[in-house]
């Protein structure tokens, strides 16, 4: 079986480096603008410029939400998250 190299693009988050991708497996693109394309489409995620911010699974911790806040651009938040409430 021969062995290629094979180039793919990951997003990671800012903050924790979490991958992007479902079920604990970091999904895999073709160019760098598709995986943009698919993380600023998921509301579980906020993406302004060259920054990528993920939720925790629907949590935001204090780090995470102030990487947010300071995004030029920002997608619009309707909610604020803490730590505080988390079970």
């Amino acid at each position: 079986m021969p062995v290629t190299t094979h180039t793919c693009y990951v997003a990671r988050c800012d903050v924790c480096g979490e991958g992007y991708g479902e079920d604990h497996f970091t999904q895999h693109f073709a160019t760098a603008e598709e995986a943009a394309k698919a993380v600023a489409a998921d509301p579980a995620w906020t993406v302004s410029g060259d920054r990528i911010v993920c939720h925790l699974g629907g949590w935001i911790n204090t780090e995470h939400q102030a990487a947010i806040d300071a995004m030029p651009g920002r997608h619009a938040f309707t909610q604020r998250f803490d730590d505080s409430n988390r079970p």
